[in-house]
């Protein structure tokens, strides 16, 4: 039995920002008409292939940023339409990446997989490997990648899933991913591990492009361009070999607006990672090759069976930890005390160590302080050890912990508590076991479930931002006020007041009426004001004190201290928790363990629930 596919990847040249929607949809549907006559079964189009790559421009303008995306369903979108429309009628199926406006008001970097002879999606993914920044160079001149500001991390996962009616009715197993994720060892290996047998990627990918890469500003452009040409086929490549796939890519190239220079290199590669062909132009182009989806059987039956050699006991590390952890320095190892933890001079923020230069103190060595940030957001945790380092003594330092996955982007309800408690908990056990810090601080400005759970492992001392904040606050004000960011936290953090029996002190919560990820998502002045609204009013009903009732919050103290004035004080919880904590260990402070804190781990142990 055949399983013989003709696929075509169409490669589009330069799309300006100024050119009108129409012309780029005809020239998709003339691209999609010359892979039909050539006998293509399946077409893939570039990532955001209806409009230019718009992530590289700072967009502050509500209405032309919404007119980059495709609203709703994207074959009734009357800039797409035509082009699902066309492939119906050719026959053909087609993949094609797009900015998604979901009916949830979220925004997506997507693809979907349009099915010709149902007339239908039958598969969709969301863009998870996010690249660039949020904010854009402070160099003019510089290229930028925005997707961080205008998308979020794809919700879907790398699901596989089978197409009709293809390969002689055998139901081949595809998987689709968009540009930054074919990097991305993990995200073959997510679609390899569910026998997919052909992977679809669409990609802008800038030649030229030092600030973005981190690169020699002065490297010859053409070399810059040969050098990502080059990473581009080596992960194609290796993701088809090492997962016996079939790959095609589509690029999205030639030089933008006269300016911003994208890669061609659109290519088919086989199972064993042959390139069977490739574009020869950065111009509209058709490549196209005829896909023996049997091929797949040797590697996947030998090199690659999976069953038989993968030893996923040793691939923990992959899916609990995101930045980088080295080992101890030799010179550290020496140092080791009596508990086994080596010293160390590094701090580590979002996962990677950084020396520091600073020397230890004579005779003794660092308070290390480990901030707990609950959620999987990291640029929080970044900014938290950036607002605090400048705040410490020669004798402390502060490390950043990022709760793994499968932790929530954000802790805004009880749930997202829970489940972000339950994944940090883990992680952080096997840490503090292995590098012995001086006490933790839980960064989510709640009651928050960590807590409890980490006084209840450790003797070191553990306090959370909100009970440092309000310890702060009382000390400096009769009357303190919280800036909370949704009215569901300014509900949880008046009854967290309760809790803590200083709601006789409180002059009130007041809300932002934002989420905790808006608060880096949406135009920076716009939450500044927002929250300046906020501080204001709390001042004017009595209070004296201020805090800043999220994590996210930290670096925005400024702003909040020049809208209510000199009188009133604001406190970041942060700060103040590390400072706090410093205190206790230099009191030689412990958590008490004779009664509510005393460990459970025994108990697990017992009961056969050593699961952590």
């Amino acid at each position: 039995m055949a399983r013989t596919i003709r696929i075509a990847a169409a490669q589009m040249g330069a799309t300006h920002r100024t050119d009108p929607r129409n012309k780029t949809l005809n020239r998709m549907l003339s691209l999609l008409e010359q892979a039909s006559s050539q006998g293509a079964e399946l077409v893939l189009f570039p990532e955001t292939a209806f409009t230019t790559f718009f992530p590289r421009y700072l967009i502050n303008d509500a209405d032309e940023l919404a007119s980059w995306f495709e609203h709703g369903d994207v074959t009734k979108s009357p800039n797409a339409a035509p082009l699902f429309d066309k492939a119906r009628e050719l026959g053909v199926d087609v993949s094609v990446g797009f900015a998604e406006a979901a009916e949830n008001g979220e925004r997506f970097n997507t693809s979907v997989y349009y099915h010709a002879k149902s007339g239908s999606v039958i598969a969709k993914y969301r863009k998870i490997h996010l690249p660039g920044d949020f904010e854009p160079f402070a160099d003019p001149e510089a290229t930028n990648q925005l997707e961080k500001r205008y998308f979020k991390p794809g919700d879907l996962g790398f699901e596989a899933f089978r197409v009709p009616d293809l390969a002689d009715g055998t139901e081949p197993i595809m998987g689709m991913m968009i540009c930054n994720d074919r990097r991305w060892s993990e995200a073959w290996r997510c679609l390899g591990l569910q026998g997919a047998e052909v992977v679809l990627c669409g990609y802008n990918t800038a030649g030229f492009a030092p600030h973005l890469w981190g690169s020699d500003k002065n490297q010859d452009p053409r070399v810059a361009e040969q050098t990502a040409l080059f990473h581009h086929k080596l992960v194609m490549q290796h993701g088809s070999y090492t997962n016996a796939a079939f790959s095609v890519s589509a690029a999205r190239c030639g030089m933008d607006d006269g300016k911003y220079s994208l890669i061609g290199g659109s290519c088919i590669v086989g199972p064993e990672g042959d390139v069977l062909a490739e574009a020869k132009t950065t111009e509209d182009e058709i490549v196209i090759a005829d896909c023996d989806l049997d091929l797949c059987t040797q590697g996947k039956s030998r090199t690659f069976d999976f069953g038989r050699h993968r030893r996923v006991e040793h691939y923990q590390r992959i899916a609990n930890q995101t930045g980088v952890v080295p080992p101890p320095m030799l010179k550290d190892m020496k140092a080791r005390g009596a508990n086994g933890v080596p010293a160390t001079n590094g701090t580590l923020t979002n996962g990677t160590h950084e020396i520091a230069e600073r020397p230890l103190p004579r005779g003794g060595r660092k308070i290390r302080v480990l901030i707990c940030n609950p959620n999987a957001t990291e640029s929080m945790t970044a900014n938290c050890v950036k607002m605090v380092e400048p705040t410490l003594p020669s004798d402390v330092e502060v490390v950043g912990f990022t709760s793994p996955p499968p932790a929530p982007s954000a802790v805004e309800g009880n749930f997202d508590n829970i489940m972000s408690a339950a994944a940090a908990a883990r992680a952080i056990i096997p840490l503090q076991q292995r590098e012995g810090y001086d006490a933790m601080l839980v960064a989510c400005y709640s009651d928050h479930a960590l807590i409890r759970m980490l006084r209840e492992e450790f003797d070191v001392p553990v306090i959370g931002i909100m009970e440092a904040s309000l310890f702060a606050a009382r000390t400096l004000g009769a009357r303190f006020g919280i800036v909370a960011t949704s009215r569901r936290s300014q509900v949880m953090h008046a009854d967290a007041v309760r809790h803590y029996g200083m709601d006789g002190f409180c002059a009130g919560v007041g809300s932002c009426d934002l989420g905790v990820l808006d608060l880096e998502r949406k135009p920076r002045q716009e939450v500044l004001k927002i929250m300046q609204d906020v501080a204001v009013k709390l001042a004017g009903q009595g209070a004296e004190v201020l805090t800043l009732g999220c994590a996210g919050m930290t670096d925005m103290k400024m702003a909040v201290e020049e809208a209510v004035g000199e009188t009133v004080r604001v406190v970041d919880g942060v700060v103040a928790g590390v400072h706090h904590l410093v205190g206790l260990v230099r009191l030689g402070g412990k958590t008490a363990k004779s009664g509510l804190y005393a460990s459970s781990a025994q108990g697990r142990k017992a009961r056969g629930q050593d699961y952590v």
